[in-house]
């Protein structure tokens, strides 16, 4: 029985890998309503898809999963894409797109789209989704519950900006130390969100609920791919807290706690798979424009 439901709403993209002519649906929202259906989640994405080859593949991979999609937009445009290469398992960006569909049609919410998201327990939107700090507010404003990734650029000014207008928050912390990673938690609690948490790479994630801070190692794992590791995290946290909290009989010790070490063990299944889901097709990189509206 489905008692969690995660939508959300931004990024679907393509990672295109040139060197072994492959390509993988992704993107921080995708990939955490993708993880989430596979863990047993109501999900559903939210986003705008292109009206090219690339466009078609990103939406029907959420649809063969029975992810609903119904409310996402369709534009003409070229879809969101990536060139990557791997580094002894890590990612590396060669090049981007920057006027995609997602960059170009921005949502707007309207009130039917707002009614539709609060049927969610929670909504997924990163610092890349296009959604301004404006339309963040907008839909806090309305009852919708945000879960928010600030990515690893964030500054004091954006946290304070919308930092009351979010449930649960995720910073990336890998550049900063133990002691700062825990400032900027403590200044996003002190805002009223209730849950932060910082990921450290291969460090300890570190969480806060403005009583104590919580240390989650990582699961140890030969990495292939990192890709999407982030997202399924997110989603996986997510998942395991909500369930929690939504059945008493599921309640632990500690639902924070217990919710960090299954997202811990549940990214370590993703970075052993290809691509951020595990999903590839096959693609010629020199022909990327019958595929692409580039």
């Amino acid at each position: 029985m489905e008692s969690v439901s995660i939508i959300g709403i931004g990024i679907a993209t393509m990672d295109i890998y040139c060197y072994k002519n492959k390509m993988y649906p992704g993107g921080n929202e995708y990939n955490i309503a993708y993880n989430a259906k596979k863990q047993g989640a109501k999900a559903a994405f939210m986003g705008v898809f292109a009206n090219d080859k690339v466009g078609e593949i990103l939406e029907k991979t959420l649809q063969k999963e029975q992810i609903d999609t119904s409310h996402s937009h369709h534009e003409e445009g070229s879809s969101g894409y990536a060139l990557v290469d791997l580094k002894d398992g890590d990612r590396v960006f060669i090049d981007w797109n920057k006027k995609g569909v997602t960059d170009l049609y921005p949502f707007e919410f309207t009130k039917e789209e707002i009614e539709y998201i609060k049927e969610f327990d929670i909504a997924c939107i990163s610092w890349g989704a296009r959604v301004n700090h404006e339309k963040i507010k907008k839909l806090a404003k309305y009852g919708v519950k945000i879960c928010y990734d600030f990515y690893d650029n964030f500054t004091l000014d954006d946290i304070r900006e919308i930092g009351s207008n979010i449930k649960y928050a995720f910073l990336s912390c890998g550049q900063l130390s133990e002691e700062e990673t825990k400032e900027t938690l403590k200044e996003v609690i002190s805002t009223g969100c209730e849950i932060a948490v910082g990921t450290r790479g291969a460090d300890k994630t570190i969480a806060y609920d403005g009583k104590e801070f919580y240390m989650q190692p990582v699961k140890k794992v030969k990495a292939i791919d990192t890709m999407g590791a982030g997202d399924s995290y997110i989603s996986a946290f997510l998942m395991n807290y909500l369930q929690m909290k939504a059945d008493e009989s599921m309640k632990s010790e500690n639902n924070i706690k217990q919710a960090l070490e299954k997202a811990a063990e549940y990214a370590a299944t993703i970075v052993v798979k290809e691509g951020a889901l595990g999903i590839g097709y096959d693609v010629n990189p020199k022909k990327l424009s019958e595929i692409i509206n580039i």
